[in-house]
């Protein structure tokens, strides 16, 4: 547990939290997806590892596998685009720009990442890499809320680091 017990871990992988998704969040509207892939890391010695090193030196490639897969809602009550992670096998070509969405088993995790941040200095203004929190949205199914009432059956999620918006 972290010093305020914001990150519980089980098994040592974080705890999802159910929430109401259109409490939350509540009308969702589709503008679009994103794959993507997974990456080796290849030292100056050309040992393949799964991760970056702490200094980021490693050279990345792209393996071409899919590893993540993402669809993008407009949420009005946060006036944003969010990032739902979805499973892999999830059909994105079956919707259609600003079709209505609803999230059915929606869980969020609680993540750490890194932003930048402008900061204004004596020196003058730099870009600095600040820790923050982010709030991975994951779900078990999503239902296009319209006259084709089209829905996608899947697996539940348990891949929990990656969300493009962090918050923080």
């Amino acid at each position: 547990m972290a010093k305020y017990g914001i990150e519980a871990f089980k098994d040592n992988k974080p705890v999802a939290y159910p929430i109401d998704a259109k409490e939350t969040y509540g009308t969702l509207t589709f503008t679009g997806s994103e794959v993507r892939n997974k990456f080796i890391y290849i030292d100056d010695d050309g040992e393949v590892h799964e991760e970056q090193n702490a200094q980021n030196t490693w050279k990345a490639k792209d393996t071409g596998q899919p590893q993540d897969k993402y669809i993008m809602a407009y949420s009005s009550n946060t006036m944003d685009v969010m990032d739902i992670h979805v499973p892999i096998d999830f059909d994105v070509d079956s919707l259609e720009f600003d079709q209505e969405l609803e999230l059915v088993g929606a869980v969020v995790t609680i993540g750490n990442s890194e932003k930048e941040q402008k900061v204004v200095t004596r020196n003058g203004e730099q870009v600095r890499t600040v820790p923050c929190k982010n709030f991975p949205v994951q779900v078990e199914d999503v239902k296009v809320k319209d006259s084709k009432a089209t829905s996608q059956p899947s697996q539940s999620q348990s891949k929990s680091e990656q969300s493009s918006k962090a918050k923080g």
